[in-house]
């Protein structure tokens, strides 16, 4: 995961040396303060400004998904930065589907979540299981009635799926450990809903109090 965004990380190499020491055949697992100091690193770096960014509508965009026995993830990308993580737990009955209608579902429930990003404008879909490639991007393609009924969910998004193995695939670690949440996608109108909330939230400049004016007018 964090090989995606690598050339974005400063001291890339340096930083990540006391885990990749542990990943050599002769070298003995030891845990110590020294690797538990470069996970906490590399976990800060996946979320800094180097590595993510705003969404930018002018840009390419790709989104990458993947789907493990537990749970699904999607990465929205441009230029190679990061502009949103997502995941979430699969329920009991999902965690019973098919391996392909697992990834088909990661596809329909990652572009629902972004939504307001992807709707009404082309971008490509990065997955890691190669039938859905023939399957969502040849209309004549024949598939199970469940992943038909998704991919009419889909018609009104545009985008190409494109495949590529499972171990350059940024989703993966997102996938195996997602966020203990099994409720199914939010209706746009909801996350619409969420977004004005957010703006409502952070963009509006908050009231300053009488003490604060009291305090400011003092150290004048």
């Amino acid at each position: 995961m964090t090989n995606y965004v690598g050339r974005f990380i400063p001291n890339y190499s340096t930083i990540t040396e006391p885990l990749r020491r542990l990943t050599k055949q002769d070298s003995k697992w030891e845990w110590t303060s020294e690797q538990q100091e470069s996970f906490d690193k590399l976990k800060n770096e996946l979320v800094a400004d180097r590595v993510m960014s705003y969404f930018d509508p002018n840009k390419e965009t790709m989104l990458i998904v993947d789907a493990s026995p537990v749970g699904l993830a999607g990465l929205l990308t441009q230029n190679g930065k990061i502009i949103a993580y997502a995941s979430r737990s699969l329920t009991d009955v999902e965690t019973r589907y098919s391996q392909t209608e697992k990834e088909a579902l990661a596809i329909v429930w990652a572009i629902e979540h972004f939504h307001l990003y992807l709707y009404g404008q082309s971008f490509t879909l990065v997955s890691d299981h190669q039938p859905l490639e023939t399957i969502f991007n040849s209309p004549k393609a024949k598939t199970p009635a469940r992943i038909e009924r998704w991919r009419l969910r889909l018609q009104g998004y545009n985008f190409k799926v494109q495949y590529k193995p499972g171990k350059v695939n940024a989703a993966d670690y997102l996938s195996r450990h997602p966020t203990p949440n099994t409720s199914i996608a939010c209706k746009h109108s909801q996350l619409a809903e969420e977004y004005v909330r957010y703006l409502t939230d952070n963009a509006v400049p908050k009231a300053m109090t009488l003490n604060e004016i009291a305090d400011s007018t003092t150290k004048r």
